[in-house]
């Protein structure tokens, strides 16, 4: 199995080295939204999460769409939806995942915003590259 995932990395690596580049730039975003509704303007931490969370995916989508996936030139409609799909599943992952971070573990809900983070990273790539923005092309 190890072996497999790193021939999976070896024929993917300019895509994976994209994606990982992409995601430190939303990351940054995302953590910067977040910071400046909480900690700046005093929102409620699932308020700040849920902007910052809205603000981050237009960027994501659009980055991964032309840059990591090379998929502008494919059916807007069609990456879309799958897309909104995908952001349902991260949006309860990251709430999820800073909720037990500051309810249950009684710590930061800045720490959650990076567990959150790495949480739905770990699948995203996988969901995008074979479900989100699959290799054949739409008109």
């Amino acid at each position: 199995m190890l072996r497999h995932a790193l021939r999976y990395v070896t024929e993917h690596r300019l895509q994976l080295a994209k994606f990982v580049f992409v995601g430190v730039v939303t990351f940054g975003i995302n953590f910067s939204c977040f910071h400046l509704f909480f900690g700046v303007v005093g929102l409620d931490y699932r308020i700040a999460v849920s902007l910052a969370y809205l603000i981050t995916v237009a960027c994501h989508f659009m980055m991964h769409r032309v840059f990591t996936f090379d998929a502008a030139d494919r059916a807007l409609f069609h990456h879309t939806w799958k897309y909104v799909v995908m952001l349902a599943l991260n949006y309860a992952i990251s709430l999820t995942v800073v909720w037990i971070c500051v309810e249950v573990a009684k710590i930061s809900p800045y720490f959650g915003i990076v567990a959150s983070t790495f949480a739905t990273a770990c699948v995203s790539f996988f969901v995008m590259k074979h479900f989100v923005f699959e290799g054949r092309k739409l008109a």
